[in-house]
């Protein structure tokens, strides 16, 4: 496949995703800034949905929950003003640490005996002395200052909500500073026009308070929370940023750093911690779960006592509402909806627990870098792969990328938007399939069509990328061929019922595939339990000798293990023979119209079979001929087992037992070989009572090895009646 054109398209792509960072065009920033919402969210849903929350379970913040419950049995909401007290009361006796309203109260509560002496005095019937005791008893009826007085005895802090209309009312609680007017001004803080705060009495028990402003972004969804905002020349905190300093009896500072001529808001210190914010001192919501995380704790329960007498002591005490009439829900990045008290909550929790995410200024050069350089990655490399790979890389590379980003998230709380990586990526290699597709497709499914039943995949993938031109027509190739026989298997497979028989055969087949393909074999058939396999075609391997060796020592090595599996053990044990031969044989595709098979054929591969066929004979696993073994010694360690004539052959051959490569054979072994070898000298020259001490020697030393008892028994023969003068050292096997 021409490769410059699908590289020149993902280039074009690459500019393309980097233009969508940098134009100001509105529609491309409206859908980038989408993008990065949704990446987002799907962090924080991941993490509500994976992660068990031990931050809130933790967390020195718990809500008392006007709810749905405490409506039906307190009355209907909004309640006494003295009822509220006793709430107050109740989490003083429970030792809350800080009671914190997430409601305010712009209003005064109307006073009953003064409502009672109006109607009387309308009617006529309010004599002077019921005036006077009614007077008199104001106080006892006044249900705001006794809710002032609760108040007053705990440290509590109060809500209020800044306008951006000119209007005022109420009291105002104490501002975070006071900053000169031109460095207020050069942060660039948003400024607020009017507020509703909490009446005086309530304001002026209270120990602080702070706004509840928070808005959601553009598509709706509610994911920041500004903590700070400025009126008239002073800055003011939000109700969680509030408690939080109370809480711990610490004040904030602002962290800034100049940028040309102005300074730009970083981020609020407390203490050693530093709340990561934007240039205008909002911050991402730091979301630990889905609604109702938090320890919550029904209003009613509260007020009656039916919670566990420390369930609130040294806490934050959040109280708020979650009564489905009273509306203060918000559609959030990790539930549509979801308790304004518990937004509150969490960015309480977050300030404590010193986990925000953030996003500073760099994010963006960070998004185009990373953009731009997997962009190029996969606009250079996806042309070499077939639309496998492609779909595999379209489906795991941008999840892996975007699990990577979720990990930074956690660990760091970093915000970074790879959502126009991920796309990029997914449609670099969109592009590369269709365009494989349409100008490959039929070369690949030509070849794919052919060789496809008779070579491995890999050899398919590289018979597409190579130059050389593949045939099916016969040809004569220097090769390298493999038989491998279960012993007496007939016998086994009489003892076992059918269905056995094959599952056995598909857990033997498996993996001795998998070796001849790890070799760069090709499997030629299978008949049986005999596999037959030959290394050097279709593709040239210049190595076909040695992939053949090693691909027959590993099969033995996997035999051995198999048979120590459970799913092996069900079956009776097996051994294998295994035979190989190398030189030149005909391969090509033969057979007939109806049937057609890539095989190999010739005097080589003949014997290849003859060599597993012996290997019952001297007790041997491995049996390879004299032109294998050539020029392999310095690689591989060989036993030489005989001299042979096989069926079918009218001149002699030297054949070798496989023993395994150089370096992992035991000095023991070696040992073992040279005394063999020295016995096998003397056999040859026909000095047959020294070689029949010395294999005598042998046989005694290592009973459990066929081939010297082999050469024990031919020996005594042969000292009986010797083999005649000419005898050139050649055994002559009959059989097949």
């Amino acid at each position: 496949m021409n490769k410059y054109i699908p590289r020149i398209i993902g280039f074009l792509l690459v500019c393309v995703a980097l233009w969508c960072f940098m134009t100001s065009t509105p529609t491309i920033r409206h859908f980038i800034n989408r993008l990065e919402y949704l990446g987002y969210d799907v962090q924080l849903r991941t993490q509500a949905l994976t992660h068990a929350n031990t931050a809130s379970q933790i967390s020195p913040v718990v809500v008392v929950d006007i709810d749905d419950r405490s409506i039906s049995k307190e009355g209907h909401w909004p309640w006494p003003r003295s009822k509220l007290a006793r709430l107050v009361d109740q989490l003083k006796e429970k030792k809350a640490a800080l009671v914190v309203f997430d409601i305010f109260f712009s209003e005064p509560q109307s006073n009953i005996a003064e409502i009672l002496i109006a109607e009387l005095d309308r009617s006529h019937v309010l004599n002077a002395s019921l005036r006077a005791m009614l007077e008199k008893n104001i106080g006892l009826f006044d249900d705001d200052q006794a809710f002032s007085k609760s108040i007053a005895s705990v440290p509590t802090i109060l809500p209020m909500v800044f306008l951006s209309q000119s209007s005022m009312q109420n009291q105002l609680p104490a501002p975070l500073m006071t900053l000169p007017s031109d460095e207020l001004a050069s942060l660039g803080l948003p400024v607020e026009q009017g507020y509703i705060s909490n009446i005086p009495i309530l304001e002026q028990s209270a120990r602080a308070g702070g706004f509840i402003n928070i808005s959601p972004d553009v598509d709706g969804i509610v994911r920041r929370a500004p903590l700070l905002l400025t009126y008239q020349g002073k800055v003011y905190p939000a109700l969680s940023l509030r408690t939080v300093l109370t809480y711990l009896n610490q004040q904030a500072t602002l962290v800034s750093r100049p940028y040309s001529d102005a300074k730009k808001l970083e981020g609020i210190q407390i203490g050693n911690y530093v709340i990561p914010t934007d240039d205008r001192g909002s911050a991402l919501i730091p979301f630990v779960g889905k609604s109702y995380t938090f320890s919550y704790y029904s209003a009613t329960d509260v007020l009656n006592d039916k919670i566990p007498s420390d369930a609130l002591e040294n806490k934050i005490v959040l109280v708020g509402t979650s009564a489905i009439g009273l509306g203060d829900f918000q559609p959030t990045a990790v539930d549509s909806i979801f308790p304004g008290v518990e937004i509150q909550a969490s960015l309480m929790n977050g300030i404590l627990m010193q986990h925000f995410s953030y996003a500073p200024a760099w994010v963006l050069g960070a998004e185009i870098t990373i953009t731009v350089l997997l962009g190029l990655i996969a606009a250079w490399f996806f042309p070499l792969y077939g639309p496998k790979i492609l779909s595999f890389a379209m489906v795991c590379l941008p999840a892996g990328l975007m699990y990577v980003n979720y990990l930074v998230w956690q660990r760091t709380g970093l915000v970074l938007s790879l959502l126009v990586t991920v796309f990029l990526i997914f449609i670099i290699a969109i592009f590369n399939i269709l365009y494989g597709y349409f100008f490959e497709s039929r070369r690949r499914e030509q070849l794919k069509a052919i060789f496809g039943q008779y070579v491995p995949e890999k050899h398919i993938n590289e018979m597409l990328q190579s130059k050389e031109k593949i045939t099916l027509q016969g040809e004569n190739r220097e090769m390298t061929v493999l038989f491998s026989d279960i012993r007496h298997f007939t016998t086994i497979a009489e003892g076992m019922q059918a269905s056995d028989v094959v599952q056995m055969l598909n857990a033997y087949f498996t993996p001795m595939t998998e070796i001849i393909y790890k070799y760069r074999g090709t499997v030629d058939k299978y008949i049986g339990d005999l596999i037959m396999a030959f290394w050097g075609a279709p593709l040239n391997d210049r190595r076909h000798v040695r992939h053949g060796l090693l691909a027959a020592l590993e099969m033995q090595q996997s035999l051995t293990t198999m048979g120590r599996t459970k799913e092996f053990s069900k079956w009776p044990s097996i051994s294998m023979g295994v035979g190989i031969n190398s030189g030149l044989m005909s391969v090509g595709d033969m057979g007939s119209k109806f049937r057609r098979n890539y095989t190999v054929l010739g005097d080589a591969v003949n014997l290849a079979s003859r060599l597993e066929s012996l290997t019952k004979f001297y007790g041997v696993d491995i049996l390879v001929s004299e032109s294998t073994a050539h020029n392999q010694q310095d690689h591989f360690v060989f036993r030489k087992v005989d001299r042979v004539r096989v069926k079918g052959k009218i001149e002699g051959i030297d054949i070798f037992e496989l023993i395994g490569l150089v370096a992992t054979v035991e000095p023991a072994l070696l040992d073992e070989l040279a005394a063999y070898h020295q016995a096998l000298d003397s056999y040859h020259q026909k000095q047959w009572e020294e070689a029949a001490a010395k294999m005598h020697a042998l046989h005694l030393a290592h009973p459990h090895k066929l081939i010297y008892l082999v050469y024990v028994k031919r020996l005594e023969e042969y000292r009986a009646s010797p083999p005649p003068a000419d005898w050139d050292g050649v055994f002559v096997h009959h059989d097949k």
